[in-house]
C-alpha cells in the first residue's frame, strides 16, 4: 500500500507558507504523521546586518526513511505589522522607537520548498547572515530523547503564550531564539552541539537584555504536551468515528 509523501505542515508542494506558531500546530494536529517526523537538526542564525536579527532553522526527517528528503521551517520573532501600514515587514527590521517597546508579537513559521537554494533563500529573507551553532540529534537517539514536529510545536506555542507581546528590553527576537534554544536542550537530551561562534545576543557588539524563561517554559510544556496528546487522541477518534459511519452507510 503506498502512501502519500505529503504531511501537512512539513512535507508540501504549496511553495513557502508562513503561519503563526498556533496555526501550525493546529495543522499538525489533524495527522498521524508529524509525531514520526523527528527533529534531525536545528540552527542558530544571525542576520549580520541591521538590526542582527536572531532566528532559528528546524529540519525534519520525514516519517518514511525511504523518503529522501528533509523538511526546513524558519522560526522567529518580529513585531507585528501596524494596522496602518501595508502590512508587509521584514522580520530583522525591528523598531527602535518607543511606542515599539512593547506591542504585540508576530511568532512565525515558515514552511518552506525544497526545490530552493537554501542559502539564497535565507539571504532573500533576512539579508547576509551567519550560523552560531548548530544541535544535531542521531538517527539512532531514542523517542524520548529526540523531539517530534508535534513536540516542537507544542514546545513553540508554549513559549509564544508565555509572552505574547515583543518587548524590545525583555521578549524580542533575541529571547525567542535562545529560549526555543535552551528548553530544547533541557527537555530532549539526545543532542550533540557545535562550538558557538561569537555574536549570540548581541547587537553590533553590544550585549542585548532579555528575559531567562526557560526553567518555567519546560514546566508549561510538560502541562501543555498532555493536554496535547488528549487532544490529538480525541481528533483521531473523531475521525476513524466518521469514517466508519461513512463505510457503513455506503454499504446500504
Amino acid at each position: 500500500m503506498e502512501f502519500s509523501t505529503e504531511v501537512p505542515g512539513l512535507f508540501h508542494t504549496l511553495g513557502e507558507t508562513r503561519l503563526d506558531v498556533a496555526d501550525w500546530g493546529r495543522m499538525l494536529l489533524y495527522s498521524n504523521f508529524p509525531s514520526r517526523c523527528v527533529l534531525e537538526r536545528l540552527t542558530f542564525c544571525k542576520a549580520t546586518n541591521g538590526k542582527q536579527h536572531e532566528f532559528i532553522v528546524l529540519y525534519f526527517r520525514h516519517w518514511n526513511a525511504s523518503v529522501p528528503t528533509t523538511a526546513r521551517l524558519v522560526v522567529d520573532r518580529a513585531p507585528s505589522p501596524s494596522p496602518k501600514g501595508n502590512g508587509s515587514f521584514m522580520p530583522m527590521m525591528h523598531s527602535t522607537s518607543s511606542s515599539a517597546l512593547r506591542t504585540s508579537a508576530l511568532d512565525s513559521v515558515t514552511i518552506t520548498p525544497n526545490t530552493v537554494h537554501w542559502e539564497t533563500y535565507l539571504r532573500t529573507m533576512y539579508g547576509p547572515y551567519k550560523e552560531l551553532c548548530t544541535l544535531t540529534f542521531s538517527a539512532t537517539t531514542s523517542k524520548s530523547a529526540c523531539p517530534s514536529a508535534s513536540q516542537i510545536s507544542v514546545l513553540l506555542f508554549v513559549i509564544s503564550r508565555h509572552a505574547p507581546n515583543y518587548h524590545l528590553c525583555k521578549f524580542q527576537c533575541y529571547w525567542f531564539a535562545s529560549t526555543i534554544w535552551e528548553t530544547i536542550k533541557q527537555l530532549f537530551p539526545g543532542y550533540t552541539e557545535t562550538a558557538w561562534n561569537r555574536g549570540r545576543s548581541r547587537c553590533h557588539g553590544v550585549k542585548v537584555d532579555k528575559a531567562d524563561s526557560v526553567e518555567v517554559v519546560c514546566r508549561k510544556y510538560t502541562d501543555e504536551w498532555t493536554r496535547f496528546e488528549n487532544e490529538a487522541e480525541y481528533t483521531r477518534a473523531q475521525q476513524v468515528s466518521h469514517l466508519w459511519i461513512r463505510a457503513k452507510i455506503l454499504t446500504l
